[in-house]
Order: structure tokens, then sequence, then C-alpha cells
């Protein structure tokens, strides 16, 4: 049994695009990862007189809210810590990125149902396909995959209706089979859960924010927010970049899948470099 644990950043109409992680778990390995995150939530907690609910990506990095008190070698040793931390637990990380304007610009009625946040359900639905395609590579993987993301009603009920029945433009992303059941590797249905409930939703948040960032500074050119940041969000995306899984399953350069095409089409160069 495994667990993707899922978050996003990107969801104001004014940010270039959405980036969406996913932190692929073997639940046999969770416990020792929920615990080492338990220990480093508390050491960062120890920050503030105040009880400290969650970390938040977009808060940390900039110093914004009660961040702006903490200095920004410490902000910057948090990040660089989880970056480091998740190389340890050689966990499996998952990317969806998804271009605000391309999306627009590309006809959507017959590819996903009308929703009212459509770039978070696409980049919902790449991460269940790319579960899938990671997953059924493995002979003696055993088992479904659980998705679990922040809370987003709105969106995982949309998501959950396309696992129950994946549309037949997605077999091709990861090849099905003639006897094979569609997504056959993914739990037919995305579970929500509050951010400060689930630990690795939060690192999630926060490998999104740096990537998010990464393209921002490094893609759309945009202004550094303080001195050293386009250097500082390089290195971490890079660091993140190691536990990716294999580009192939992101976004292949040589496919004849028109979903994979599609999504190829609509990340930015950047991130799919990584």
């Amino acid at each position: 049994m495994k667990i993707c644990y899922v978050d996003e950043s990107g969801n104001q109409e004014s940010d270039p695009c959405l980036v969406m992680v996913g932190i692929l778990v073997d639940a046999a390995r969770l416990n020792r990862t929920q615990r080492e995150f338990g220990e480093a939530f508390d050491a960062v907690q120890r920050l503030f007189d105040e009880p400290l609910q969650e970390l938040k990506g977009a808060k940390i990095v900039p110093g914004k809210a009660r961040w702006r008190n903490v200095r920004i070698e410490t902000r910057k040793h948090i990040a660089e810590y989880f970056c480091k931390w998740i190389q340890k637990r050689k966990h499996t990380l998952l990317l969806a990125a998804i271009d605000r304007k391309r999306f627009t610009q590309t006809p959507m009625n017959e590819w996903f149902p009308k929703c009212p946040i459509p770039l978070w359900l696409a980049a919902g639905f790449h991460i269940a396909l790319q579960v899938q395609k990671t997953n059924q590579a493995h002979s003696k993987n055993k088992g479904h995959t659980f998705l679990v993301f922040d809370e987003n009603k709105m969106g995982a009920d949309y998501l959950s209706d396309l696992l129950w029945q994946p549309p037949p433009w997605s077999d091709s992303y990861y090849s099905r089979g003639k006897k094979q059941e569609a997504l056959d590797q993914v739990i037919d249905t995305a579970f929500t859960i509050k951010s400060h409930h689930a630990g690795l939703v939060q690192v999630a948040d926060l490998f999104a924010y740096l990537l998010r960032r990464y393209a921002e500074l490094c893609h759309y050119g945009l202004d550094e927010e303080w001195a050293g940041e386009r250097a500082f969000i390089t290195s971490c995306a890079q660091n993140i970049g190691t536990r990716l899984a294999p580009r192939a399953n992101r976004w292949a350069s040589k496919s004849n899948s028109e979903c994979a095409k599609w999504y190829a089409s609509l990340a930015p160069d950047l991130l799919k470099r990584l």
C-alpha cells in the first residue's frame, strides 16, 4: 500500500503557473517519516512563543506574517533541511505544473468536466496518472495508492469522478493494456485532509512553493523578493529534482500519447528539465 500526499502553489489568477507536488510513500516506511517530521516541526515550533499550526512555504521562505521576525538565515535553513531530508528518506516526488496562459488557450470541454477550479483538477489528475505510471512499473507492487490532498473538497469531488471513471483519452498516458483496468494502481477516490493534520502535505506545500518560485524567477523573469533569492531557490529546486520520478513519467519528450503531449505542452520548459 502506498500513499501520495499532495499540495499545490499558485492558485491566484496573478500567478503565471500552478505547481503541484506529490510525495509518494510506502506505508511500511511511513511511521519513521512521520516521527522525523514531528521532531523537525517541534524544533521549528521553538522559534515562536505561540503555537505554530503548520509550515507554509509561501510564508516561511519570503518571511511573511509571523515569519518576518525570523532571521533569513534560519528560514533558509528550514527550507534546505526539508529538501535534504526528503533525499535521505528516499521518497519519490511527483510534479505537475500548468502555465495559466497556455491552459486558458486550450479547449477543455471534451477533456474535463465543468469544474470551478480547472487548473487544480488538471494538475491533480496529472499526479494520479504519474502515480499509475510509476507504480505499475514495479512487478511486486502490492495494493493501491491513496491520493491525499490538502483540504479542497470542491476539487476532490470532481477528481474522484475522474478516478472512478477515467476518461478513455487518459489510457495512452500509461500505455494501458488490453486486459488492464483503468488506473488500477490508484484508489478510485481522492481524499482530503487539513494540512496541519499531515506533515507530508506541509512538505509538499513547501516544495510546490519552491518550484513555483523557481519557475517565476528563472522562466518567467519575475524580480527577486529579497537579495539572493534566485540562487537560493535554484539550489532548492535542484535538490528537489533529485527525488523526482523519472522525467518520462512526468513529461515524456517522445510519446504518441495525446494526453502526455498535452500535459507537456502546458508545463514551463524550465521545470520539464528538472
